[in-house]
């Protein structure tokens, strides 16, 4: 009951579009993603080479990239975000909705009830 209604105080948050933990990550990769270059191939999709001049392919259509954490954790790795500054598109709008304040709150609106130790003598006989 005490982990459920902790999560459920986070969901106290009306004003953010994430959540916390998802927050802190694309905050995480939007650092990382400063520096590289982004180099538009078509519309949405990019070549993005970063610091080390790897380089990598980003679709920000189909919401991936050639590293693969883009599609796996549905949240933008640091080469979508530079693709989609480039772009001048919404970083918030290429997480998944998975992570949105809504889909949390709604994780967590139901309550978990204590049981007792005691046994119930109205249902005893039942």
């Amino acid at each position: 009951m005490k982990w459920y209604a902790e999560r459920r105080d986070v969901t106290q948050h009306p004003n953010r579009m994430l959540t916390p933990r998802v927050t802190s990550i694309v905050e995480e990769n939007f650092e990382i993603s400063g520096g590289m270059l982004v180099c538009q191939i078509n519309t949405g999709e990019f070549d993005v080479k970063d610091k080390d001049r790897i380089s990598y392919h980003v679709n920000l259509h189909t919401k991936s990239c050639s590293c693969f954490s883009f599609q796996t954790l549905l949240i933008p790795c640091p080469h979508a975000i530079a693709a989609a500054i480039k772009e001048k598109s919404s970083i918030k709008s290429l997480v998944s909705n998975f992570y949105t304040m809504d889909t949390l709150v709604a994780a967590y609106a139901g309550n978990i009830l204590p049981i007792s130790s005691e046994v119930n003598p109205s249902i005893e006989g039942t």
